[in-house]
């Protein structure tokens, strides 16, 4: 049986053999696993030293440690949504910092920012709608009508910004032309919406001048125009008012009959404004 060299630098013939100094106890680990120490004691005793293995063991627990809290960080950072797809992880601190983001509301405007002469003057569809092929044959026709006839009224009224002698009349040609310009618009937004245009400017209408007189009027200067003005103007409105009336009493649609009754009561109180200047002149 070969020799071995036991603790203290002796040989032994085998495990177990040796003398005094040898050390067999089996609780001390495999043989290979002891070393001499640096230090012996003076008699040349051994000091055996055992190396433990807690690092290799310290490092298997550490990564099962980590394994396991790198799974728990994953499981907690995002949630898959009800669609399937995986919700971006939220950065740590800040989930719980921020607020839920708040829909931004469009500001819905207030009533007094309406403009009033926009929307009188802007049809309404839906009212349009109810109505047979979205009119009424006496609505289209009272538009259809209303605008030549105000057309012609605009036309006297430009003209008297430079003929009349009377600042009167003058200021009250440009009232007019303001207030025709604006219902013009509006019946020929109808109109459009309706699918109809306005009968030709010289179709023969109640209260309408001819080419002919309309023409005489622009030659006129002074008082001798506004004599003149002012009694096509009687006539004219006149015209329009009976127009209106047929429109309250055939129409359907509101819109339509809400500015026959207003072209009513504005020209009603045109033709008194006219006859009483008029009385003046006499």
């Amino acid at each position: 049986m070969p020799k071995r060299r036991a603790e203290g630098g002796r040989n032994c013939p085998a495990v177990g053999s040796c003398g005094k100094g040898s050390r067999t106890d089996p609780l001390a680990g495999p043989r290979w696993a002891s070393r001499p120490s640096p230090s012996q004691n003076r008699k040349g005793l051994p000091v055996t030293t055992t190396i433990r293995r807690l690092p290799a063991v310290t490092i298997r627990v550490t990564g099962a440690l980590t394994g396991m809290l790198t799974a728990a960080l994953l499981a907690g950072c995002g949630t898959p949504d009800l669609a399937g797809e995986a919700a971006s992880p939220a950065p740590v601190g800040q989930a719980a910092a921020s607020p839920p983001a708040t829909p931004e509301t469009t500001p819905t405007p207030s009533p007094d920012a309406t403009d009033t002469s926009e929307a009188a003057a802007a049809p309404d569809e839906t009212d349009a709608a109810q109505q047979p092929g979205g009119s009424k044959a006496a609505d289209v026709a009272f538009a259809r009508k209303m605008v030549p006839h105000h057309l012609q009224a605009l036309e006297m009224a430009r003209i008297a910004q430079t003929r009349a002698g009377d600042p009167w009349v003058g200021q009250f040609a440009a009232k007019v032309a303001t207030a025709r310009d604006a219902d013009i618009r509006t019946f020929k937004g109808w109109l459009d919406m309706w699918g109809a245009e306005p009968l030709p400017r010289d179709h023969a209408m109640p209260g309408t001048q001819t080419r002919a007189e309309i023409e005489a009027l622009a030659k006129l200067n002074g008082p001798s125009f506004d004599r003149k003005y002012v009694t096509l103007m009687i006539e004219h409105d006149n015209g329009a008012i009976k127009l209106a009336r047929a429109e309250q009493a055939d129409g359907s649609f509101d819109g339509a009959k809400a500015l026959a009754t207003a072209t009513v009561t504005a020209l009603g109180a045109e033709v008194k404004e006219l006859k009483k200047y008029r009385d003046l002149l006499d």
